[in-house]
């Protein structure tokens, strides 16, 4: 993209922004002051499709209202953020092998690697307050969780998924920590040892609760098909078909909208910002500077999500000014994220008509197996 052509674009933009800004006042900003871009964007979703947000009008949202299926849906997309910005910040370190050895880092519990002997130890903490008693968490080490001692009460929890105990005992976490270890490391970090070893566990925790998270709301998605279409999967199982239920479940163009927003976001995400194309500012600037700022903003995340775009599929990841190729990222939804998450659904599927689901997906298992990525670039 030419230097002309990115400053008509991000002219463009500032003056839609700040036609937007001028013309549209949101239903709610004037019954309360508390009024956020995150609010505005579900105000202005509401105003789209008809609906309200009762939660957004009241001081007190509960456990039951944040796991309803509305907000499982938008929470998929919530985590591609949270995902993506672990991948970042795990890269900025080398490899680091020796966390992952046993006993690669001396006077650990019971010889357990750097990162098993961080993650467990997380866990503990975490399962302290609960965490692992919601239905979208699962722990890596759940053998090692400490008994619940009730001094905290049971949040309550919706009942969205059914009540059989193996569905509850599903826990892929086994797999993907496998692949996490073997396919994303070394497709993210750089080969060698930096001995920020401390820096890089923590990294690696965050990224695998957060993987681990998005791939097991495959439950929630499963539940959500079945009970559209409850007699075309129990027909598909009773017959033992567990590719016609994957067939059943799949939605290719849903499918497609993840990789593309993945890869835009890691585009974006992983870029220094232009900061010689913002405009000036002073401490006191109006609110029509901070119009022209979000808009500079905008405009210059889209060119480089374009132009980063451009260079992974015109010129290979040299050309790619970026901490992590968007390639890889994209790479690591369609070929580990979306697969396993669709694995779960597919055991979870069987086990809610009545029957095992077959060997191929068991938890320490892909059913497709992945050795290594294979990033899509120029064609």
């Amino acid at each position: 993209m030419t230097v002309v052509a990115l400053r008509f674009f991000q002219a463009t933009v500032l003056l839609s922004a700040s036609q937007y800004a001028t013309a549209y006042t949101p239903p709610s900003m004037s019954k309360s002051p508390r009024w956020s871009s995150s609010s505005l964007f579900s105000a202005a979703a509401q105003e789209v499709d008809g609906t309200t947000d009762t939660a957004q009008e009241n001081d007190h949202i509960t456990t039951r209202d944040l796991l309803s299926l509305d907000y499982i849906r938008s929470t998929l997309i919530r985590q591609e953020e949270t995902i993506i910005f672990a991948l970042i910040e795990r890269a900025q370190f080398r490899q680091n092998r020796k966390v992952y050895e046993k006993g690669g880092v001396p006077g650990l519990e019971g010889g357990m690697s750097f990162l098993d002997f961080m993650l467990s130890g997380t866990e503990k903490l975490h399962s302290a307050v609960r965490r692992y008693e919601s239905p979208e968490e699962h722990a890596f080490f759940p053998h090692l969780l400490p008994e619940r001692n009730d001094s905290m009460e049971h949040l309550d929890y919706p009942n969205l998924l059914s009540n059989d105990p193996a569905i509850n005992s599903l826990n892929w976490n086994p797999i993907l920590y496998q692949k996490y270890l073997d396919v994303i490391v070394p497709a993210i970090a750089a080969k060698g040892d930096d001995e920020q070893y401390g820096s890089t566990c923590v990294t690696d925790t965050a990224a695998l609760q957060a993987l681990s998270k998005r791939i097991h709301y495959g439950k929630f998605v499963a539940e959500s098909k079945y009970l559209s279409n409850p007699e075309g999967f129990q027909r598909l199982v009773d017959a033992g078909d567990a590719e016609g239920v994957m067939e059943l479940l799949t939605n290719a163009k849903v499918e497609e909208q993840v990789l593309t927003r993945a890869r835009l976001k890691a585009t974006t995400y992983g870029r220094e910002p232009m900061l010689s194309s913002f405009p000036m500012t002073t401490r006191d600037s109006t609110n029509g500077d901070s119009t022209s700022i979000i808009a500079a903003a905008a405009a210059m995340a889209v060119v480089a999500a374009v132009e980063a775009m451009q260079d992974s599929t015109e010129g290979g990841v040299d050309k790619l000014k970026g901490k992590v190729d968007p390639a890889i990222i994209e790479a690591i939804y369609r070929e580990l994220i979306i697969p396993m998450t669709k694995d779960i659904e597919v055991a979870y599927l069987f086990l809610r008509c009545g029957r095992e689901p077959p060997k191929e997906y068991a938890a320490d298992r892909m059913s497709i197996d992945v050795t290594k990525l294979s990033p899509r670039r120029a064609i």
